[in-house]
């Protein structure tokens, strides 16, 4: 087994690797048992994504809710929408489909991409769709997806041309059914998202000093009971727990790659005690640091099919 972590920017965005350049799709399997921090934290980027669970119930958090899909379910990301994956236990799994929007509309200045897709990118509106079952366009949507899946899993000859067919299924039974979504006048925008970008973005570029809650709220220009609000609709904690959580996950990439020792790790980090350090890391990793890095060695270098 080996351990997998996503890969993002300097601005929390998602780096997404296809592999092709002149054909901007990606599936995969995420197997959280497999990623090192054990679910996929915070993030957002500008390409299209459609996770399917596969087994096991799944949160997905974004726009200030918490969405837990079965399996069978999915849901779909919009552009630039920032959220965060939680496995409900360890063995869970899901298909995650990643797409960019020229997929569909060819040409960047083509009407397609003006009416049906710009028009979904740029609303305020529609952040995420849920995908059930027991709801008819739902469910062919639901359908469309396993047999992308299958497609590109086992290719043959021409699989390109049914993977662009199916997403542009999928997109159409999408703008069909939400059209009155896509048409209505904007929604009052709330700051909430960026405020967050913002001060995440801070957090990382400080995280290793000494930071106050006060740091983090100037820093988006807001008072500190107003960047508590803003974290606790869109992230469910506060700064500062995003904070510790941020510092742990770095610790991680230390304990993971590197054989400093954990004293030193917790002063890299922006801890200052030992014992603290200990106790905040085991409180969103399930163990302590040592134990992480037991871990690690064990199941670093075994091979995975992913």
């Amino acid at each position: 087994m080996q351990l997998f972590r996503i890969e993002v920017d300097d601005d929390n965005r998602e780096i997404v690797k296809y592999k092709s350049g002149d054909f901007p799709f990606l599936i995969y399997t995420d197997e959280f048992r497999l990623f090192d921090e054990g679910y996929i934290r915070w993030h957002w980027h500008k390409d299209l994504q459609i996770s399917y669970v596969l087994n096991d119930d799944i949160c997905f958090q974004v726009g200030g809710k918490e969405i837990v899909l079965v399996p069978g379910e999915g849901i779909v990301f919009n552009s630039n929408v920032l959220h965060q994956i939680k496995p409900v236990n360890y063995n869970c799994k899901m298909i995650s489909i990643m797409f960019d929007q020229s997929l569909i509309t060819g040409s960047e200045h083509s009407l397609i991409r003006k009416k049906y897709v710009d028009a979904v990118i740029n609303t305020n509106n529609l952040d995420f769709v849920v995908l059930k079952r027991d709801i008819d366009w739902q469910n062919e949507i639901l359908k469309y997806i396993e047999q992308t899946n299958s497609a590109y899993n086992s290719p043959d000859y021409g699989y390109e041309l049914e993977i662009v067919n199916n997403i542009n299924w999928i997109w159409l039974k999408l703008i069909r059914n939400l059209k009155d979504k896509i048409q209505s006048p904007p929604k009052k925008v709330s700051p909430d998202d960026e405020r967050v970008k913002t001060a995440i973005n801070y957090i990382k570029a400080n995280y290793t000093h000494e930071i106050s809650l006060d740091d983090i709220a100037k820093s988006c220009n807001i008072s500190k009971s107003e960047c508590c609000r803003s974290f606790k609709r869109v992230l469910k904690m506060t700064p500062f727990e995003y904070l510790m959580e941020y510092r742990v996950l770095k610790a991680t990439e230390y304990l993971y790659n590197t054989d400093e020792s954990i004293s030193n790790i917790c002063m890299n980090v922006g801890f200052n005690g030992i014992s603290y350090f200990g106790k905040t890391f085991k409180k969103f990793m399930n163990c302590t640091p040592s134990e992480y890095r037991n871990y690690i060695k064990n199941n670093k270098n075994v091979p995975s099919n992913k």
